[in-house]
């Protein structure tokens, strides 16, 4: 398996994935009692979208750059949720120069309160190395480990709140994503009160639908469905549109995600069928 984000940083789906993760954790941010925030597959951190392998896959020219180039008055218009994150890519960018692109650890850690932790896992050695350069924090400890095993061993934290998300590389899954489903019912029984993400794509319409169908099947209550589509899910073009599965999702969430989705939409769309938004529950109290 020699997936790498690098070639996808700042694409649509890094957008709207990215987005959500920040309202999450505003919403965590709620209560005064600490969260551990665990990142099942870390990458490395932050990205350099003027280097060759953001070049060459040009995907960050349909998501970030789309909304790095609005006015400011277009920003002035978007929702909170949505104007806080193009706030701290500009951030980065002010620091590190303007191909600078954060990963999913430094925007949690952004977020994130001094009594708040971190848990980062990231497999491959190579990429491991660029997260332990990138992600200096005192709150985070990075692991070189398998999330799928890596994950069970470390919930429930020790602070009983948290959030976990989980952004596989899908080549190493088959069809309607069964090993990752094994891992959130095993995951959801060992930490039932947990707020638990999962970023996936939208390649494949009927291989979403049969997950889904999975995941409504194993009797985890509270399942909110996200999704954003930039082309019409009949087209063959290699991602459609991602979606972002939220088990526990906190207060009023549900409604935050809707508005800033049905924004992203059509300012991310790639086709005039497309942008397209749901958030529905999958499957209720």
């Amino acid at each position: 398996m020699n997936y790498r984000h690098h070639f996808h940083a700042g694409n649509f789906a890094d957008v709207m994935k990215h987005t959500l993760l920040l309202q999450l954790l505003s919403r965590l941010n709620l209560k005064d009692k600490p969260y551990r925030y665990i990142d099942t597959h870390g990458g490395a951190g932050k990205y350099n979208l003027s280097e060759a392998p953001a070049q060459k896959s040009g995907e960050f020219l349909s998501g970030i750059h789309r909304l790095a180039q609005l006015s400011a008055q277009q920003k002035k218009t978007a929702p909170e949720g949505v104007r806080h994150y193009l706030e701290l890519v500009e951030k980065l960018r002010e620091q590190e120069g303007k191909g600078a692109y954060p990963g999913s650890p430094w925007f949690a850690l952004q977020e994130m309160r001094e009594v708040d932790t971190a848990t980062i896992f990231e497999v491959q050695p190579e990429v491991f190395q660029q997260l332990d350069h990138h992600i200096y924090d005192k709150r985070a400890g990075l692991h070189q480990r398998d999330a799928y095993e890596g994950l069970l061993g470390v919930i429930p934290p020790k602070e009983k709140r948290g959030l976990v998300m989980i952004d596989p590389p899908y080549e190493i899954e088959r069809k309607d994503f069964p090993q990752l489903v094994e891992l959130l019912q095993s995951a959801h029984k060992k930490w039932p009160t947990g707020v638990f993400a999962v970023w996936y794509p939208i390649k494949d319409r009927a291989m979403i639908d049969r997950f889904l169908k999975k995941m409504s099947k194993t009797g985890i209550r509270r399942q909110l469905v996200c999704e954003i589509c930039v082309w019409p899910d009949d087209t063959p073009v290699g991602l459609n549109g991602c979606g972002l599965l939220v088990i526990n999702p906190p207060w009023k969430f549900a409604e935050q995600a809707a508005e800033s989705l049905k924004w992203l939409a059509p300012e991310l769309k790639m086709h005039d069928l497309g942008g397209s938004t749901t958030v529905k529950w999958l499957v209720g109290e």
